[in-house]
């Protein structure tokens, strides 16, 4: 009697309505929620409405009870007589009764229950449990605040919903998610032409416009995970939809893992990173203005090549490379650096340090393991001193976006797109002339004294931060013997001594600081990456 999209939104509008209709009175908001997400017109929304407020309808108030009408009906049959209802209202009784059918198969509700907060927690932990039916009621619920709260959380169990092939989820994220509208239409003109509904999509398409076909291959994937029994149409599988949507693997391999039966590729694969966060459009360059206020050129063409890093995924970027003698320099500038790019993540990375444990081709390789996949992952590379063969000839290749993009593992055997990790180099200058041919160079200039005078307040304040000080003070002409040192050893000269007379009000006078200035000399320090390393400066 009605169409398709009439009887999915009858049936999932008397889904909400069974389980908790009745805790909440304006059953016309409720009702209108669900028209505009199936796109009953006003004049259709009206009449259907008034149907459902019918007494005949009113009188199936559980799945028992609409087993008793369906009984009368088959009695009336056997005696050569027919309902007096009308059919619409018939219909509408059995879209209401299969409704209570699946509420109750999927523990959405039990019919003895009549306690709000016990029917709120069964429908969210149904949808925690990945039942469609449930992640389309209680988003549907969540986005428009009728019953639970207002939250935005429900678009995420509308996606869920969607992502899994649902006409019901992808008409609900048609609705409330504009932003992916394209691939949701794709998505669901493949699921209605798959079961004979190519009208109601025509009806869809009048309303939310065209797109391009052939763009999205996971629903295929999906189906064939379906009609094999790998995974149930009416069950969200939030490991198999991190495959099948993972950007970061190519279809023969999401098709390989999706449907052979392997649980340990599987399991393995499923820790991977199967999604890495967008470059960024811009970054913050104020904590670059401190830091060398003397160098107005140098900080400008950081900022400038900083603001390219959003093409990290483009075959020919080079990533940057810093250089210095300085160890002190490098890490300063790399943990300012990170601070320009606030809310992502960011890893150092001390290539001497590599060990063959870190070149696996498994989820264990150092450039895998280091990803957080929820966020734009930038990776500090430090290149200090002698550094094997191996680890420099891998992170050579991890530099260039094109190898990036095809980052082959043997274990699962998938290569995964990392073409959107940001590197940033580090390099000594020994280094940075191996590094030339794959990095956009910046030398970073030889400190004034008047940087050094400036670095060493700096360095103060992270002693007395680091070593729990009150107060730490320079003696009379302390600073003027501290600044005649290259800066690593003024870093190291200041650590050693406050250890050393660690107190809570310290004052480093030139009594005090004479045997660290003569005993300054070739030690090791560390660096950003926590490596120690000879220092030659």
């Amino acid at each position: 009697m009605f169409d398709h999209l009439t009887e999915m939104m009858l049936r999932s509008y008397y889904v909400a309505e069974n389980t908790v209709g009745r805790f909440y009175d304006d059953k016309q908001a409720l009702f209108s929620a669900y028209a505009k997400i199936f796109l009953l017109g006003e004049d259709e929304a009206a009449r259907l409405f008034s149907l459902t407020r019918r007494e005949e309808v009113g009188a199936i108030f559980s799945e028992q009870e609409y087993h008793r009408h369906l009984r009368m009906k088959q009695y009336l049959a056997m005696n050569a007589r027919t309902s007096s209802s009308d059919p619409a209202v018939e219909d509408i009784i059995d879209l209401k009764g299969s409704a209570f059918t699946t509420a109750l198969n999927y523990h959405l509700m039990n019919e003895a229950m009549e306690v709000k907060s016990v029917v709120c927690e069964n429908i969210a932990l149904a949808a925690e449990n990945g039942v469609i039916a449930a992640l389309t009621t209680l988003g549907i619920l969540q986005l428009e605040g009728i019953v639970f709260g207002k939250d935005e959380a429900g678009l995420t169990k509308i996606r869920s919903a969607a992502d899994w092939n649902s006409e019901e989820g992808l008409l609900a994220a048609l609705y409330y998610d504009p932003s992916n509208r394209e691939q949701y239409l794709e998505r669901l003109n493949s699921c209605m032409a798959r079961v004979g509904h190519g009208m109601a999509f025509e009806r869809v398409k009048e309303i939310y416009g065209s797109f391009s076909a052939g763009k999205y291959d996971s629903y295929k994937l999906l189906e064939k995970a379906f009609r094999q029994g790998l995974i149930k149409r009416e069950v969200y599988n939030k490991q198999y939809a991190r495959l099948v949507y993972s950007k970061l693997l190519c279809e023969r391999d999401k098709e390989a893992l999706v449907l052979l039966p392997n649980k340990e590729l599987f399991a393995d694969a499923c820790a991977l990173p199967l999604k890495l966060g967008a470059a960024p459009a811009d970054f913050c360059a104020e904590p670059l203005a401190d830091i060398r206020p003397d160098h107005a050129e140098e900080r400008e063409r950081v900022i400038k090549a900083l603001g390219n890093t959003d093409l990290c995924t483009v075959p020919s970027y080079r990533p940057l490379c810093f250089v210095s003698g300085s160890r002190y320099m490098l890490d300063l500038y790399a943990s300012v650096i990170a601070e320009c790019f606030p809310g992502r993540h960011v890893e150092p990375i001390e290539v001497s340090d590599l060990v063959e444990y870190d070149f696996e081709p498994t989820k264990n390789n150092i450039f895998v393991r280091s990803c957080d996949e929820d966020a734009f992952n930038i990776y500090l590379l430090g290149f200090e001193g002698e550094i094997a063969d191996r680890a420099f000839d891998t992170v050579k290749n991890f530099l260039q976006s094109d190898k990036r993009s095809k980052f082959r593992l043997n274990h699962p055997g998938v290569s995964l797109d990392l073409s959107a990790v940001l590197p940033i180099c580090f390099a000594d200058g020994e280094n940075a002339n191996k590094l030339q041919p794959y990095c956009d160079i910046i030398r970073i200039a030889d400190l004034t004294v008047r940087e050094k005078t400036a670095l060493l307040k700096r360095i103060l304040a992270e002693k007395r931060r680091l070593y729990g000080i009150e107060t730490l003070t320079l003696g009379e002409g302390v600073a003027e013997k501290l600044t005649a040192h290259g800066i690593d050893n003024i870093d190291r000269i200041c650590d050693a001594a406050i250890r050393e007379h660690r107190t809570r009000e310290l004052v480093l006078t030139q009594e005090l600081m004479r045997p660290y200035l003569k005993g300054v000399g070739a030690r090791r320090t560390y660096g950003f990456g926590g490596s120690i390393h000879d220092d030659h400066e």
